[in-house]
This record gives structure tokens, C-alpha cells and sequence, in this order.
């Protein structure tokens, strides 16, 4: 089993984002679709926090975490959720945000596992911190959906 630095773990998932965020823009490109451009938004300022919850970078670093090895990291099961994450371009805004829920619960799977595979309790930690993060976002993703779904619906009843 391959050992892997929990630095090049941050920057496999670090494209992951990339990745997502990329075929969003390409859709949007060839759409212009204001959900997928307002999904693109929403991704983009979500790697900024994801990276503000890493701007300890120097801190993690005296402390050793980034050069921490794993034994373990799920990165083929990882791959493939996300490689089944396709985008088009005639997706709605429920469909790309479901899409990128699906992004988000494989980020939560993969800190979920890390998190509890690490031994070293500032690794555990950083990755515990991440989890919840991405928790928050689908939490707060899938209330703003159901907020949606209910203006929606009594609207309809109005009509």
C-alpha cells in the first residue's frame, strides 16, 4: 500500500476543486446559464474558504503536519465519485446544485476516512476541521435548495 504526505493529499484535492470548478466555467462558457454561472460563483468563493481553512499553512507546517505520511488515502473510490460528477450544459440550477452535493459528500468521505486513519492528532484534527466544513456547505446548499423549493411551490399555489 502506497504511503502518501498529507501535503499531496491537499493538493490532489486542491484539483479536485480545480477540476469542478473548470467544467463549470466551460458549461457556463457555452450556456450562459445564470445557474450555472451562479454554481460557478458558489464554488469559487468555497475554495477560497476552503483554502482560508489551510492559510495556517506555516503553522501546519512547524508543526509537521503537511509532511505527516499516511498509509492509507482512498484516492481510486475519491476518483471515481467525482469522474462520475458530469456536467451539461441544459442542467438546471436543482441539478447542478445536486451535482455539486455529490462533489461535496465524496470531500467529506475522504476527510471522514483520513481523519479516522491518522494517528497523529494534529493530522486528525486538520482533517476533522475540513469535514465539518464541507458539512456546513451541503447543509447550508441543501437549506437554500429547499428554501427555493418552498417559494416555489407557493407561488405556484398563488397562480
Amino acid at each position: 500500500m502506497a504511503y502518501h504526505k498529507v501535503q499531496d493529499i491537499l493538493e490532489l484535492v486542491e484539483s479536485f476543486h480545480k477540476q469542478m470548478r473548470q467544467a463549470l466555467d466551460r458549461v457556463s462558457q457555452e450556456a450562459d446559464s445564470d445557474s450555472v454561472e451562479w454554481l460557478s460563483q458558489q464554488l469559487r468563493q468555497h475554495e477560497l474558504h476552503w483554502q482560508a481553512a489551510l492559510s495556517g499553512y506555516e503553522k501546519r507546517v512547524a508543526e509537521g503536519v503537511l509532511d505527516t505520511w499516511l498509509q492509507y488515502f482512498p484516492d481510486e473510490e475519491v476518483r471515481r465519485q467525482i469522474d462520475s460528477i458530469v456536467i451539461k450544459r441544459e442542467m438546471t440550477l436543482d441539478d447542478l446544485t445536486d451535482l455539486n452535493i455529490r462533489f461535496r459528500q465524496a470531500l467529506i468521505d475522504l476527510y471522514e476516512t483520513l481523519s479516522q486513519a491518522s494517528s497523529a492528532p494534529r493530522v486528525h484534527e486538520l482533517f476533522q476541521q475540513l469535514q465539518e466544513y464541507e458539512q456546513a456547505v451541503v447543509a447550508q446548499q441543501s437549506q437554500k435548495q429547499q428554501d427555493s423549493e418552498l417559494v416555489e411551490s407557493r407561488t405556484h399555489k398563488r397562480a
